[in-house]
């Protein structure tokens, strides 16, 4: 380097940092957000899953999920039949209805099915990174359901806990295996499907995380809303104990 170079180079100041003083007691506090889903069940059928086998004809049962920031409900998914199914073949209600009886048949759907029954609740704790994945492939699941891409229907197993679990397993969030026979005894007397249902999710949810109920009868039909406090595990202990808000230790 010539010295007509050196003398031009000069460093320079482009950031600095400083501690406070050993005798300042008073120190910042960072909050850092919290993230959890709650996956609930409407499950109150025991003669629904029998040795391990949901019978369709006794309960279908339902499952659902909402993601929760901190105590706030930020997404939420309730996948289920927002309508009936065609009735009859080729949607001719005039002959052969009980092949297509309207019900058992693929039906549109909704991603805000409402919860009626009495609901078994389990908290799964996720990351930022999979709060933000999931919260993606929610809304791309909105999109395909009421863009009619995507119905209900129990015959193709497109349904609440087939869709629910896919929907978390695409997000990175691991829940138990939800995997288990399905039999319809007015139809078969025997096993004919092998799948994602509510009762087998459910019963393999129970093995390893402490199950909460809540009871949205009281209030009538309910669905989780964004923007809510969490009911279940959002609460304070004492909101908790008044049966008013729904909840049941």
């Amino acid at each position: 380097m010539s010295g007509k170079q050196g003398a031009c180079k000069k460093w320079m100041s482009v950031g600095s940092s400083q501690t406070s003083p050993i005798e300042n007691t008073k120190r910042a506090q960072v909050s850092l957000d919290s993230y959890y889903v709650v996956v609930g069940f409407e499950v109150n059928e025991p003669n629904a899953f029998i040795d391990g086998v949901h019978n369709l004809a006794v309960d279908y049962g339902h499952a659902f999920f909402y993601l929760v920031k901190n105590v706030t409900i930020v997404k939420s998914f309730s996948f289920g039949p927002s309508g009936i199914g065609k009735i009859g073949w080729f949607g001719n209600g005039r002959y052969l209805t009980y092949k297509k009886d309207g019900i058992q048949n693929a039906r549109p759907a909704t991603a805000d099915y409402e919860i009626t029954e009495r609901v078994k609740a389990f908290k799964v704790q996720v990351s930022i990174q999979q709060a933000t994945a999931l919260s993606t492939e929610i809304d791309k699941a909105r999109v395909e359901i009421y863009c009619r891409r995507l119905d209900y229907s129990p015959i193709m197993n497109d349904t609440c806990a087939e869709t629910a679990k896919g929907i978390l397993d695409e997000s990175g969030v691991r829940t138990p295996s939800g995997s288990g026979w399905v039999t319809n005894t007015r139809l078969v007397r025997f096993p004919v499907v092998y799948g994602v249902n509510p009762y087998s999710w459910h019963a393999n949810f129970k093995e390893i995380l402490p199950e909460h109920t809540f009871s949205p009868e009281l209030q009538g039909q309910w669905i989780p809303m964004i923007g809510e406090d969490d009911p279940i595990f959002g609460l304070p202990a004492f909101a908790k104990a008044d049966p008013m808000f729904g909840v049941r230790l």
